[in-house]
């Protein structure tokens, strides 16, 4: 809802786009301090899960947006982000999964949907960067996506940007008091942790973080996470954006 104007007071006053993380997603391109622009981007869409086979979108350019929300104002359904596809990434992406043992196929249907063009239109308004989308597995495993995020780490080396399209804290309705509980260890681990611990933890996050199982009552918005720290290798998370609510919080790897 970042990009609408709301009333005050109205339900969706607190993530409009004058919010604190409205203001905050727009101004993240130039806090991601990138040289240049990235080549493309790599996301990992949280809404869109898979069996056994990892799927990576084809097209050429992407002309469809499935607005999957309901009950939002009028705008939230006229918005457009039409960016271009990239087939030399998406079968990079492929051919990198498979040399790790990892299955993985094209998918020229698939239309992106708010995972994707959410935080990318308001990261990179003018959708002039190639985007491929990819999916999670549905067995949601720490382990294997931890292994997908390491054979994608040659994309770093490429201009491509990998993006995790998820949610640090996916209950809104748990007390403020064990989100932040659960934020403050996550963001320890991600910016304080040697890789071998991080992964540890990351792969048994539900017994090594607390209240992690109540931030995640299904872990589907928080498996992205997994394969952006395999990317990461050595690199340390970076905390961007300390300022706003716990459940917004961001983090970067070495860029």
């Amino acid at each position: 809802m970042m990009f609408v104007d709301s009333p005050p007071g109205s339900a969706v006053s607190e993530i409009d786009k004058y919010s604190p993380a409205g203001l905050w997603f727009l101004q993240l391109s130039k806090q991601l301090s990138l040289p240049s622009k990235p080549k493309a981007i790599l996301i990992i869409n949280a809404h869109w899960e898979t069996k056994d086979i990892v799927n990576i979108t084809a097209k050429k350019e992407h002309i469809q947006l499935a607005y999957d929300y309901e009950g939002y104002p009028p705008e939230a359904y006229q918005i457009k982000y039409f960016p271009p596809g990239d087939p030399n990434l998406s079968n990079r992406v492929k051919s990198l999964l498979e040399q790790a043992g990892i299955p993985a196929q094209l998918d020229d249907t698939k239309i992106i949907d708010h995972a994707v063009f959410f935080p990318l239109k308001l990261i990179y308004p003018d959708a002039d960067i190639p985007v491929v989308a990819m999916s999670i597995l549905d067995n949601l495993s720490p382990t294997q996506h931890i292994a997908i995020g390491k054979a994608l780490s040659p994309l770093r080396k490429e201009e491509i940007l990998i993006i995790g399209s998820g949610s640090v804290v996916h209950n809104y309705e748990l007390e403020e008091e064990r989100m932040n509980r659960f934020v403050d260890e996550l963001t320890q681990v991600l910016t304080k942790s040697d890789e071998h611990e991080r992964e540890n933890v990351l792969i048994n996050w539900e017994e090594k973080l607390l209240y992690s199982r109540l931030n995640h009552l299904r872990e589907e918005h928080f498996i992205p996470l997994h394969i952006v720290v395999g990317a990461a290798g050595s690199d340390r998370g970076e905390l961007l954006n300390p300022n706003i609510e716990k459940q917004e919080a961001a983090y970067k790897f070495g860029i």
